[in-house]
This record gives structure tokens, C-alpha cells and sequence, in this order.
């Protein structure tokens, strides 16, 4: 099984299924100019299956890897029956689609969107598989691929910015919980510390000026060996804050 496959639904660690939908992001190749799209299917295709062309709701089947797929459809008429219902665990099968935005960049491509996934879906550690996706929304600077999905009915961006704020990440941290090897000693959970944006210490912006100013009045009124161990102390008891808020 592969990483990409572990982090979205392949380690489902016996987890229960929930009824609904969820939200999730991936990202798409543009055909190439010129290319035949088929009726019903969108000038997307998959990253890793160049071949297997997106319509606005997609289904999934689990294909042996050896059958040929015809290009634009992902389920040809003429396969055997499915051997089990996609996604299963421990198989690679399924739609696959990130929690978080910023995950799509392990499977970088030209076309970014969200998708709304359902019916069955194994939720792995930072993404999932599901059995349906819809596209929900795309961001794309193409005229052929806007036109494309506009027509389709799916809201289409110029900035990623703009299709995150308008359909921002689900809290999925009550349904896949947390690992025992990510909790701390104090039994805080890592994905709770993975959630927290780190933003900028107040205190140690004050210090940095406050030991500027210091520095500077120092060398302007004291005589140079006095101004000098003004320095000396104000430098050390930066370090000192800083250790102590870095703890």
C-alpha cells in the first residue's frame, strides 16, 4: 500500500462509518489543447491516471491494474463485476481528496479545487477515499477549463485564497481522532498542536525594540565603556526571554 494511499483512507484503523457528506481538496491535470473530451466529461484529468477523465460527479470501481481503461470513463461497460466495492481496506481503490488545502501540493498539479465526497468513504490520517465525488469548485486561470466546469455547474476561481475562504477545511478531528504515538506526555493531542496556527510573540517583538532603544541611548549618553556593559546586559536578558518563552 502506498503513502499517499495510507494517509487517505488506506490506514482507516477500524474506524466506523458516518452518514453525510465531506468536504475535501485535490488537484487535476488540464488536458491538452486539442485533446477530445467526451460528452458528460471535463477537461480534468486524474494526476497519477492521465487517462481517466473527471465528470462533475465521478464514481469510483476497483479495476485491476492490468485491465486497459478506456480514456474519459472510469467505469468501462465491458469489465467483469467488481471484485469487492470501492474503497476497501487494504486496497488502493477509491477517490482520494486531502482535509486540508495545503496537502494537495503532494500531488502538485495546474487545476486546484474542493470536492464534496459520499457514499462510502474510508477517512485516513490527513485525507480520505470515497466511492463518490462531486466538484464542488475549481481555481484555474484556463478560459477552456472555466468554460468547462462553468457550464457543468461548478463554481470556478481565479485565486485559491478566494475557494478556500469560500469553502474552508471541516473539523474532522472527533472522526479520525489521533494516534497514540502523536500524543505528549501531558496527553495533548498532536493534531490539536498541528491545528494551531504559530503566530508572532508579542513579548519578544517588544523586547527586540525595547533592547534597540536601549543600545542606542546608551552609546548616545553613557561613555563608551559604560554604554558598553549596557549592551552586554540588555543582550543577555533578551536570550533570557527568549529561552523562557521558547520553553
Amino acid at each position: 500500500m502506498s503513502e499517499i494511499s495510507r494517509l487517505c483512507g488506506g490506514g482507516d484503523a477500524d474506524r466506523s462509518l458516518v452518514p453525510g457528506t465531506l468536504r475535501g481538496y485535490r488537484t487535476w491535470r488540464p488536458t491538452r489543447r486539442g485533446e477530445t473530451v467526451p460528452a458528460g466529461m471535463l477537461p480534468l484529468a486524474a494526476v497519477s491516471r492521465r487517462k481517466v477523465l473527471w465528470p462533475a460527479l465521478l464514481s469510483a470501481r476497483c479495476l485491476p491494474l492490468e485491465l486497459p481503461r478506456r480514456p474519459g470513463s472510469e467505469v468501462p461497460d465491458d469489465l467483469p463485476p467488481d471484485s469487492h466495492r470501492a474503497p476497501e481496506p487494504g486496497c488502493d481503490c477509491g477517490i482520494y481528496a486531502w482535509y486540508a488545502p495545503d496537502d494537495t501540493r503532494m500531488m502538485h498539479a495546474r487545476v486546484f479545487g474542493v470536492v464534496e465526497a459520499s457514499g462510502l468513504v474510508l477517512m485516513g490520517e490527513r485525507g480520505f477515499r470515497a466511492e463518490k465525488a462531486r466538484v464542488v469548485a475549481v481555481v484555474t486561470r484556463s478560459r477552456r477549463v472555466a468554460a468547462a466546469c462553468a457550464e457543468a455547474g461548478i463554481t470556478v476561481y481565479r485565486r485559491r485564497r478566494d475557494l478556500v475562504r469560500a469553502h474552508p477545511p471541516e473539523d474532522v478531528s472527533e472522526l479520525i481522532g489521533v494516534p497514540e504515538d502523536e500524543a505528549d506526555e501531558d496527553g495533548e493531542e498532536g493534531g490539536d498542536r498541528r491545528r494551531r496556527t504559530p503566530g508572532v510573540d508579542r513579548t519578544l517583538v517588544v523586547a527586540v525594540w525595547a533592547r534597540t532603544a536601549l543600545m542606542a541611548l546608551a552609546v548616545a549618553a553613557l561613555p563608551t565603556v559604560a554604554g558598553i556593559v549596557a549592551a552586554i546586559v540588555a543582550e543577555f536578558a533578551l536570550l533570557a526571554l527568549v529561552t523562557t518563552r521558547l520553553r
